[in-house]
C-alpha cells in the first residue's frame, strides 16, 4: 500500500485513524486504543466487552406467555449464546454453553439456529452451534431445570459440515408433543456441497435422542447444499399428519439454461403400527425453473402453515434471491373401491355369466377437494383374471373395461356394472380352485385450461388401483377355501457316491395329504449336474407328470405335477432313479433337494433336503512281493536296484502317494545308503527324507529309514531307487541279521477318492543273506551210501535166518490145499 493511499482509506478524521509505525510491537497498543474507543461508543460497563458483537436476534423463536428466543452468535469471543427475554418486564437472561468455558468454546456460533421441543416432561430449549469443534452440536437447555448454562447433547461427525446450523422439530401426529427434531448440515460433502439432513426420534419417555435416518436431495447434484433451510408446513396433504419442506437453493446452479436454480423437497408425515415418522418414499421436488423462470436461490427459506389463499389448504411460501413464491396446495381425494360379484363364489361346471358392481367412494375431508370434484372425471380400467396368462373370463364389452370415463356427480359414490363370461364354454379346464383376481386401476383426469383453483389429485402415497376376488365353491369344510396337510418324506439308496463305482442313485418319495383338498399339487426337484435322471417308478394313482429337467445355475430342476388339478386325501409313494455320470465332478459336496408346494388359498409348502458327498475311484496296484538273495561269502558290498511298478487306471485324475520305506540303520550300522531316484511320469513328484519311523506298519530293530514318497496323478508309473549295500565284517551281526524288506505303499485321501483292488496297496522286496556251509567230498558221499547198504542187508538177512519169510509161505500152501480138497468134494456130490 502506497502511504498516500492510507488517507483515503481511514475514517474520516485522517488523524484519529491513520497511523504510521516503524515497530510492529505497535501494533498491541493500538489494538487496546481501538477496542476502549469502540466500548466507550457503545456505552458498555462491566461484562459489556462479552456482548460487543453479540448479533442478538441471529435467529429467534417466539414461546408462549410473552416471551422470546434469541440466538447471540457473536457473543463470548463468538462461541455464542441465547437470551430468553421477556417482552412485558423487558428484561432478558442470557443462556450459553459456560461462562468460564467461554474460551475453550470459542468461534462455535451457539445460537446460530434455536428451537423449542415440546417434551412430555416440560419445554425444552435447543440451539445449534454449527463450528462447534468444526464439526457442529446440539445443546439443550430444559425450562423447568434451575441450571442457566446448554448441555451437550448431539454432535456431528464431518468437518466444516454445518452441523445445527438449522433446527426443525416436527409434531408428526399434531398431539402437542415433539416426535421428530431434523438436524441439517447444509455443507456435508461427499463430491461437493450436497448438504444433509439428520432425523432424530425424541423418546417420549426420558427425552432422549435418537438418529432414526438422514435425508438428502438429489444424489447427482453435489452442490445443492440441501438442509439450507427447514420448516414445518402444516397438513398439505390432508392426512391429519405434519408435513416438513426442506429447501436446497443451490440444486441446478450452473446449468446456465436461465431457468433459475433451487429446489424445495416435500416430505409428508406418516404412520404405521403406532409409530409416527416422515414418509422417504419419492418426496416432492419442487424445482425454480417449475415455479417460474430466473428464480435464483429458490429454497433458501421456507415457512409455511398458513393459508393465504383462503381455501382451508395449508399454503408454502418458498423465498429467493430478492422474491418469494407463494406455493399453494391441491386438495387431496382419497378413494374406498369396493366390487361385488353375482354369484358371490363359481360352482365347478359353472358356465354363466357374471354380474359385478363397481363403486368408487370418494373420503376427502375438506370442501375443496369435495367441490374440485365436481369437475373432474374418474378413468379407471379392469383388468379380469389378472396374473394369468390364460384368461378364464374377460368383459362382455371389452371397450368397457379396458377405459372407462366418468365424471363425478353431486354424490360421494360413482358406481359402474359390468358382465363377465367364460372364455371358452367350459369356465375351466384345470385351474377350476384359485381365485379370479381382477385389478381395478384408476385416475383422476381433470379439465384443461382451469388455473383458478388448485385442481384435486389423488393420495401419492395410495397405489391407485385395488384387487378383488372372485373365488371357486370348493368341497371343503369351508366352501371358499381348503387346508391341506401336506407331510413329505424322502429316502435316498446311498449317499456316498463313488464315482466309477457307483451306478445308479435312488430316492424313494411319500408324500401324503392329510387335510383337504390340495390344489395344482407341484414338485420341484433339485440335484447336481453329474447325475442323469433316469426313470421314475410311479404307482397308476395320482397321476404324476414329470417335464424335461432344466439347467438353472449350476443345478439341473425338474417339475412334476402330482395329481392335477386336485390331489385329494391320499398318499402318493414313487421313486427316481439318477445314472452317476463317469466324468470328474469338481465338487465334494452336493445337495439334491424336494419341495412340494401348491395354490391353495392357504399354500402349503413342504421340502427336504439330503446331502451328497461324493469320491472318484481309481485302481492302482504295486507288485506281488519278491524275494533278492545275496551271498555274504562273495562279497561285503552290493549296488542293488529295488524296482516298484505300478499300473491300474486313474480315469479321473486320482492323486495318491506312493512310499518307499528302505532300512538303512541297524544295530548302529549304516547297512543301505540310497544313490539315486528314478520315475518315468514328468508329472510324478517325488520327495525323500530321513525318518525314524516308515510306513503304516512299524518294523523293529530298524533304527533309520529312508523315506521316499512320490505323488502320482498317472495310470502307470515305474519308481527305481538305487541303493549300495554295505554288509558287517562282525560275525554277530550277520548271525543276527539274515534278512532286509524295502516296503512299498500306496496312500490317498479317503475322503475325496476310492482306491480300488486294496489288497494290491502292499508290497515288499525281501533281501535274503546267505550264510557260508562246509564242503563234503564225494569220497565220503560214497562211503555213507555203501555203509547204509551193508546195514540193510544185515537186517533181511536176520530176518530170514528167523523164519520170518518161511512161516508166511507155509500159511499159504496150507490154505490153497484146503480150497482144492473143497472142490473135490463137491463134485463128488454132483455126480451121485
Amino acid at each position: 500500500m502506497w502511504l498516500w493511499q492510507r488517507p483515503l482509506i481511514a475514517s474520516d478524521p485522517d488523524e484519529d485513524h491513520a497511523f504510521k509505525v516503524t515497530n510492529y510491537m505497535a501494533l498491541d497498543g493500538l489494538l487496546s486504543k481501538l477496542q476502549q474507543r469502540i466500548i466507550r461508543v457503545e456505552g458498555m460497563v462491566g461484562d459489556a466487552p462479552h456482548y460487543q458483537l453479540a448479533q442478538v436476534g441471529f435467529s429467534a423463536q417466539i414461546l408462549d406467555e410473552g416471551q422470546v428466543l434469541l440466538g447471540a452468535v457473536g457473543a463470548f469471543d463468538w462461541s455464542g449464546g441465547v437470551l430468553l427475554y421477556d417482552t412485558h418486564s423487558r428484561r432478558g437472561r442470557f443462556l450459553n454453553q459456560t461462562v468460564e468455558d467461554a474460551r475453550g468454546a470459542q468461534y462455535s456460533y451457539l445460537g446460530y439456529s434455536v428451537a423449542v421441543l415440546h417434551k412430555t416432561c416440560g419445554l425444552s430449549y435447543v440451539a445449534g452451534a454449527p463450528r462447534h469443534k468444526q464439526r457442529g452440536a446440539v445443546f439443550e437447555l430444559q425450562k423447568e431445570s434451575r441450571e442457566t448454562d446448554f448441555a451437550l447433547v448431539l454432535e456431528g461427525e464431518q468437518m466444516g459440515s454445518y452441523f445445527g446450523s438449522e433446527l426443525c422439530p416436527v409434531d408428526v401426529d399434531m398431539d402437542g408433543i415433539t416426535d421428530l427434531l431434523l438436524v441439517a448440515a447444509p455443507f456435508h460433502h461427499i463430491q461437493g456441497e450436497e448438504g444433509r439432513v439428520s432425523v432424530y426420534r425424541v423418546n417420549h419417555q426420558d427425552g432422549s435422542f435418537t438418529l432414526a435416518r438422514t435425508l438428502s436431495g438429489h444424489s447427482r447434484l453435489p452442490y445443492a447444499r440441501f438442509g439450507f433451510a427447514m420448516a414445518t408446513v402444516g397438513d398439505i396433504s390432508q392426512d391429519q399428519l405434519t408435513d416438513v419442506a426442506i429447501g436446497a437453493p443451490l440444486e441446478d446452479f450452473g446449468a446456465d439454461d436461465g431457468a433459475g436454480f433451487g429446489s424445495v423437497y416435500i416430505y409428508n408425515g406418516h404412520s404405521t403400527n403406532q409409530l409416527v415418522d416422515l414418509s422417504t418414499h419419492q418426496p416432492q421436488r419442487i424445482r425454480a425453473s417449475a415455479v417460474a423462470p430466473g428464480l435464483h436461490y429458490f429454497g433458501m427459506s421456507v415457512a409455511g402453515g398458513l393459508d393465504f389463499s383462503g381455501d382451508g389448504l395449508a399454503d408454502i411460501t418458498v423465498g429467493a434471491l430478492g422474491r418469494a413464491a407463494v406455493l399453494r396446495a391441491r386438495p387431496v381425494v382419497r378413494l374406498k373401491v369396493s366390487m361385488t360379484f353375482i354369484p358371490e363364489a363359481l360352482p365347478i361346471g359353472f358356465h354363466g355369466g357374471v354380474k359385478v358392481h363397481l363403486c368408487f367412494e370418494r373420503r376427502s375431508g375438506t370442501t375443496v377437494a369435495e367441490s374440485g370434484l365436481g369437475e373432474t372425471s374418474l378413468n379407471f380400467t379392469l383388468d379380469v383374471d389378472a396374473m394369468k396368462q390364460r384368461k378364464r373370463m374377460q368383459c362382455s364389452d371389452e371397450r368397457q373395461c379396458q377405459s372407462s370415463l366418468r365424471k363425478w356427480g353431486a354424490g360421494p359414490q360413482l358406481c359402474e356394472p359390468f358382465l363377465l363370461l367364460p372364455t371358452e364354454k367350459q369356465l375351466c379346464q384345470e385351474d377350476c380352485f384359485s381365485s379370479i383376481i381382477v385389478k381395478v386401476s384408476y385416475q383422476l383426469q381433470t379439465p384443461e385450461g382451469r388455473t383458478d383453483h388448485p385442481q384435486p389429485v389423488l393420495d401419492v402415497h395410495s397405489e391407485p388401483s385395488a384387487y378383488f376376488q372372485l373365488p371357486y365353491e370348493k368341497a371343503c369344510k369351508n366352501k371358499l377355501f381348503c387346508i391341506a396337510e401336506l407331510q413329505l418324506d424322502t429316502t435316498l439308496s446311498q449317499r456316498a457316491l463313488v464315482v466309477g463305482l457307483t451306478k445308479e442313485l435312488t430316492m424313494n418319495i411319500s408324500l401324503t395329504n392329510s387335510g383337504e383338498d390340495s390344489y395344482m399339487t407341484s414338485m420341484a426337484l433339485n440335484y447336481p449336474r453329474n447325475l442323469q435322471f433316469k426313470r421314475i417308478q410311479k404307482p397308476p394313482s395320482p397321476n404324476i407328470q414329470c417335464d424335461d429337467p432344466k439347467p438353472e445355475a449350476s443345478v439341473l430342476v425338474m417339475n412334476c405335477a402330482i395329481g392335477h388339478p386336485i390331489l385329494k386325501r391320499s398318499s402318493a409313494m414313487f421313486s427316481l432313479v439318477w445314472q452317476l455320470e463317469e466324468s470328474a465332478f469338481p465338487d465334494r459336496t452336493a445337495n439334491i433337494s424336494v419341495s412340494i408346494t401348491n395354490y391353495n388359498e392357504n399354500r402349503s409348502s413342504v421340502s427336504k433336503t439330503h446331502s451328497l458327498w461324493f469320491k472318484h475311484a481309481f485302481i492302482a496296484v504295486l507288485p506281488k512281493p519278491s524275494v533278492m538273495y545275496l551271498n555274504t561269502s562273495q562279497a561285503l558290498s552290493y549296488h542293488r536296484e529295488f524296482l516298484f511298478d505300478i499300473y491300474g487306471e486313474n480315469p479321473f485324475g486320482a492323486k495318491f502317494q506312493l512310499q518307499i520305506c528302505v532300512p538303512v540303520k541297524l544295530q548302529g550300522f549304516q547297512l543301505i545308503r540310497v544313490k539315486n531316484l528314478t520315475k518315468t511320469q514328468a508329472d510324478t513328484v517325488c520327495t525323500q527324507k530321513q525318518e525314524p519311523a516308515c510306513g503304516s506298519n512299524p518294523v523293529e530293530r530298524v533304527e533309520e529309514w529312508h523315506s521316499v514318497s512320490c505323488d502320482i496323478t498317472s495310470d502307470k508309473e515305474n519308481v527305481t531307487v538305487s541303493a549300495e549295500l554295505s554288509l558287517s565284517q562282525s560275525e554277530q551281526f550277520r548271525r543276527d541279521v539274515t534278512e532286509l524288506a524295502i516296503l512299498g505303499e500306496i496312500s490317498f485321501n479317503k475322503s475325496l477318492y476310492e482306491g480300488l483292488n486294496a489288497e494290491n496297496h502292499k508290497t515288499k522286496i525281501t533281501v535274503i543273506f546267505l550264510k557260508d556251509e562246509e564242503v563234503y567230498s564225494l569220497s565220503l558221499i560214497i562211503q555213507s551210501s555203501v555203509g547204509g547198504l551193508l546195514v540193510l542187508i544185515v537186517v533181511i538177512a536176520i530176518l530170514v535166518k528167523c523164519g520170518f519169510f518161511k512161516r508166511k509161505y507155509q500159511q499159504l500152501n496150507l490154505d490153497s490145499m484146503r480150497q482144492s480138497q473143497l472142490k473135490s468134494d463137491s463134485l463128488l456130490e454132483e455126480e451121485n
